[in-house]
């Protein structure tokens, strides 16, 4: 069923998105969209990076000190925002994210603070047993077989919003790269899909990204006009 409260939200983020970043990134800077969805409950990260592609990198890999701009809202399995960063690179002190431009991957198959995991969000410690903050981090810790198992989580880490239902242990929502959600619940009827990574796809050039915000906003006259019907 069409769900055009959702379908506004999105539209709207999108258009915000796509308007935001044409006018204030430069033409050699080139944005990528980042979107994420959580394994247990379906808690999701949205938002975009930007990077001057005309210079050389490191292995091909661009870190926090090579951004020129990254947002990251984080939404409800409803789809209501709960937070978002902006220039989180900037804000954040332990900040980590590595992109590979050759693949066009974000690396995150290693812990939080490793050359290839990711930290995002925030992570304040108040004092040695308070921490605070909405955070997206990774993990990889060696398991009883002597491989590797790699994850991500969305934690609230101070409990700053009880509201929000836990997904695993003490986390809103996780995603393991190689073990199923069955596994994951010691229940055969969750289901086999495996934990999904966070993603990046290129935002189209400008002149196109104006073609899609009129797309997303005819989207919003059409929910507009169910609605008053409905």
């Amino acid at each position: 069923m069409f769900d055009c409260r959702q379908s506004i939200k999105v539209s709207v983020f999108g258009v915000v998105t796509s308007l935001v970043f044409w006018a204030e990134n430069p033409a050699q800077a080139v944005t990528f969209q980042l979107s994420w969805t959580g394994q247990i409950l379906g808690y999701r990260a949205e938002g975009s990076f930007s990077y001057d592609e005309t210079k050389d990198y490191d292995n091909g890999i661009v870190r926090k000190d090579d951004l020129e701009s990254f947002d990251i809202a984080f939404f409800d399995p409803e789809g209501n925002l709960i937070k978002e960063f902006i220039d989180n690179h900037l804000t954040y002190a332990n900040f980590n994210f590595n992109f590979d431009t050759t693949t066009r991957t974000i690396l995150q198959d290693g812990s939080f603070d490793e050359p290839n995991g990711i930290d995002i969000g925030e992570y304040v410690l108040i004092d040695e047993n308070e921490p605070e903050g909405l955070n997206f981090w990774s993990a990889a810790p060696i398991g009883s077989d002597g491989v590797a198992i790699p994850h991500v989580h969305l934690t609230d880490r101070g409990n700053d919003f009880p509201d929000l239902e836990i997904g695993f242990g003490s986390h809103l929502d996780v995603a393991f790269f190689t073990r199923t959600t069955a596994e994951l619940l010691d229940d055969p009827t969750a289901g086999d899909e495996f934990g999904q990574r966070m993603i990046a796809s290129q935002v189209p050039e400008p002149t196109t990204l104006v073609g899609l915000g009129l797309v997303s906003l005819m989207g919003l006259g059409k929910c507009k006009g169910l609605i008053r019907r409905g």
